[in-house]
């Protein structure tokens, strides 16, 4: 193990790198080390996160020292729609996984509930489903039940965070000072 200019490397006998990392780590636009104390076999990873550490690096848009803005209505129109997709592609991704993981659990306790015996489906869902075996029909209501629950997870547990640094990163974009591109 050692460092060198600021990555942490694990190395094999011959000396080649196995693994590594850079040590630091980023607070919105801050961008703070990360300490490595070596002792033999062990490394201790201290995150220094005080002022007397942090650097200001702010974020930014990927290719946007090449991106085409003319106008800043031009740059704002892009990073809006940079947003709106993100947010989007991280809605569906987490009531997706939600979702579906909620289903899988729901089905699996139901099955198991009903067909030890309990009476999670009787009623109407038994009545409607009585061609089917017990362990079926529960895993049938499990699924509704839990899978709406796992797609508010999702939601919750996915989509939000998503949404959070897709804003940041809009308003990053529109209120920093705008250099139009430059003629071609």
């Amino acid at each position: 193990m050692d460092v060198e200019n600021g990555v942490f490397k694990i190395k094999g006998a011959d000396g080649s790198v196995v693994a590594g990392t850079e040590l630091t780590f980023r607070v919105d636009d801050f961008v703070f080390p990360i300490a490595a104390e070596i002792r033999e076999r062990t490394v201790t990873l201290t995150p220094q996160l005080d002022l007397q550490h942090a650097a200001y690096h702010p974020v930014a848009l990927p290719f946007e020292d090449t991106a085409p803005w003319k106008t800043p209505y031009d740059r704002e129109q892009a990073a809006w729609n940079r947003m709106k997709d993100t947010i989007s592609v991280g809605a569906t991704i987490g009531t997706l996984v939600g979702g579906i993981g909620g289903a899988a659990v729901g089905c699996a306790l139901g099955g198991i509930a009903v067909g030890s015996g309990a009476t999670l489906a009787t009623g109407i869902i038994g009545g409607l489903f009585s061609f089917l075996p017990g362990a079926v029909v529960g895993c049938l209501a499990g699924a509704a039940a839990m899978g709406a629950l796992g797609a508010i997870g999702g939601l919750i547990l996915v989509t939000a965070p998503v949404a959070i640094a897709a804003a940041i990163q809009y308003f990053t974009t529109i209120n920093q000072p705008f250099t139009p591109a430059p003629a071609k």
